[in-house]
């Protein structure tokens, strides 16, 4: 290529060669950081489409165990009671059973609330609600304990009649 002669000002300033690598170069970074945000926003959605499902599904296994849990305490605090003798000096009916549960599902903290119809787990983010319902027969204490390990009681003292109790350990 012949350069033309002149001066070296004027063609300077109308020398357009270098400007398409500039150009291509900041081209290319901008539809790159276009491509990639579209990717992190739309994989961000799945994510959390995601997320809500699993803690659901913890949320429906965690609440179907601490549900078979307390019927299964219920049972064991009336077969106590029908042993019981209620002559005096007889010895108190009791029973404690130990359920161990994670303290997160899927990461996050969740809140178990127990009562005389049902069992309700919930969690805040993402806001989760779920309720199971129970057969126990004995009054349940309501009571409302952090998710984790608990204990599901029963104390039948001299007087009185006993409850279900659910505590955390």
């Amino acid at each position: 290529m012949r350069e033309r002669r002149g001066s070296g000002r004027k063609r300077l300033l109308s020398d357009e060669r270098g400007v398409s690598v500039t150009v291509g170069y900041v081209l290319t970074l901008a539809i790159g950081a276009v491509l990639l945000s579209g990717v992190v926003i739309g994989v961000g959605g799945v994510v959390d489409s995601q997320t809500d499902r699993a803690v659901r599904g913890d949320l429906s296994v965690l609440g179907q165990t601490t549900a078979a849990n307390v019927e299964s305490a219920d049972r064991l605090a009336r077969a106590a009671e029908a042993d019981r003798s209620n002559a005096a000096g007889a010895t108190n009916a009791s029973v404690s059973v130990a359920v161990d549960l994670p303290t997160r599902v899927a990461g996050i903290p969740y809140r178990i609330t127990v009562d005389n119809d049902a069992v309700t787990l919930r969690t805040n983010h993402p806001e989760a609600t779920l309720e199971i319902p129970h057969a126990a027969r004995l009054n349940v204490t309501p009571a409302s304990v952090r998710g984790g390990p608990i204990r599901i009681e029963y104390d039948h003292g001299a007087g009185g009649t006993g409850n279900l109790t659910v505590v955390e350990r």
